[in-house]
C-alpha cells in the first residue's frame, strides 16, 4: 500500500460497524443543487453519529476524497 491508500485507510477505519441511517446534503432546497455536497449519516455501534460528506477531486471535474465529522 503506498502511503495515500494508507492514510485513507487509516481515516475509514474507525467507521467499520457503522450504520448509514440517513443522506445528507449540504445546501438547502433553494440553493443550486449543483453546488452542494452528499453524503451519509453514519450511527456508530456506540450511538454516537458522525457525517462522511463525498468531495470533487480538486480540479472539481469527479469524485476524490471525502470529509468525516463528528454531528453534535
Amino acid at each position: 500500500m503506498n502511503n495515500q491508500t494508507k492514510f485513507y485507510v487509516r481515516q475509514l477505519r474507525p467507521l467499520v460497524g457503522a450504520k448509514i441511517t440517513q443522506l445528507v446534503r449540504t445546501g438547502t432546497d433553494k440553493d443550486d443543487p449543483a453546488d452542494d455536497l452528499f453524503g451519509f449519516l453514519l450511527t456508530m455501534p456506540d450511538g454516537s453519529r458522525k457525517t462522511m460528506l463525498l468531495l470533487s477531486d480538486d480540479e472539481g471535474n469527479g469524485p476524490g476524497s471525502f470529509q468525516i465529522s463528528d454531528c453534535y
